[in-house]
């Protein structure tokens, strides 16, 4: 049962009480005060992912605190050199030293070419670049991360499966197929605003955990979208990542910001329809786009004049 505490850890439980005074507002419900602000309990396949998640995650931390620490030198853009000790200093680590504000703005890291989350702790000697939200790759992640939380959002008010978050040239969206197929109406974007926000709040870390093609088809054995992903995607006897913020734990390479904090303003900003063509016999299904806009300070917001025009597309499963 302790993976099932750990599940709704960080969710608070809004329900009204048999003792609740007349009168009294549920704050679990939403503005029309009909439907609740969010499930609860949870879906159970987010207790079965969590429980595959803790467990794995526990044995990779045992796994790194065996590795040996050696010293390596990660060298900066600027040919600035810092000392640090393989399996234990991070991109962030680095940032900090330098200064907190450079910490504070950098979204993502590149080692030796390749993007790194500003947690994950270097292995060798490297060259390190920081790269903050003007970056094309920082602003990707920083879409990426906040479609996670949209993800996050979804499946705590809907209990919808997700299929695919990808960002976007000046947003992100997240495909998803609703339970019973149901419409996401206009009433529903406040509070999957509501609930993004109690996530960003919470500053839920993004934690990134290797697994196996027969370990994920087991994690995500509820959800046929992920199945037929992991299945197409990823070869026997392969291995890919996931990455969990809260409650949620997707299919993910990432990588992505440090925690939802990062995300300063989340906003829906629309709704589409998108047909999902699946099968040998290509049956037609309905589901949903979501588009939503995010930023990284209120300033930037409230300042944002850009386009967000979500582009249609099918999948197919052949």
């Amino acid at each position: 049962m302790e993976a099932v505490k750990e599940a709704v850890d960080g969710v608070k439980n809004l329900a009204v009480s048999e003792g609740q005074k007349k009168g009294k507002k549920d704050k679990n419900k939403g503005k029309e005060g009909d439907t609740p602000l969010e499930l609860n309990p949870l879906p159970e396949y987010i207790n079965h992912r969590l429980e595959i998640f803790n467990k794995k995650k526990a044995e990779y931390d045992k796994w790194v605190a065996e590795q040996p620490r050696e010293n390596i030198n990660v060298t900066l853009d600027n040919g600035r050199m810092e000392i640090g000790q393989s399996w234990s200093t991070s991109p962030a680590d680095v940032a900090r030293s330098i200064s907190k504000s450079l910490f504070e703005r950098t979204v993502i890291a590149r080692v030796d070419g390749e993007l790194w989350d500003l947690e994950r702790p270097l292995e060798k000697s490297c060259r390190l670049e920081l790269l903050d939200f003007e970056h094309p790759e920082g602003k990707k992640v920083f879409w990426h991360s906040s479609a996670h939380i949209l993800g996050e959002a979804a499946e705590r008010r809907f209990g919808c499966h997700l299929c695919i978050g990808p960002p976007t040239e000046d947003g992100f969206y997240y495909e998803m197929g609703m339970p019973d197929d149901v419409a996401v109406q206009h009433a529903d974007w406040k509070p999957l605003e509501t609930i993004a926000a109690k996530a960003i709040k919470e500053k839920q870390p993004f934690e990134r955990l290797t697994l196996t093609k027969d370990e994920l088809l087991e994690m995500f054995k509820s959800n046929k979208y992920k199945q037929h992903i992991i299945k197409d995607k990823i070869a026997d006897g392969t291995s890919t990542t996931v990455y969990r913020c809260g409650p949620l734990i997707d299919l993910c390479r990432g990588p992505h910001v440090p925690h939802t904090g990062r995300i300063k303003a989340f906003q829906v900003v629309k709704v589409r329809c998108l047909l999902i063509l699946t099968h040998q016999w290509l049956t037609v299904r309905r589901t949903r786009r979501r588009i939503f806009w995010a930023m990284p300070t209120t300033i930037l917001c409230s300042g944002f004049t850009g386009s967000l025009s979500p582009t249609r597309s099918c999948w197919m499963s052949i």
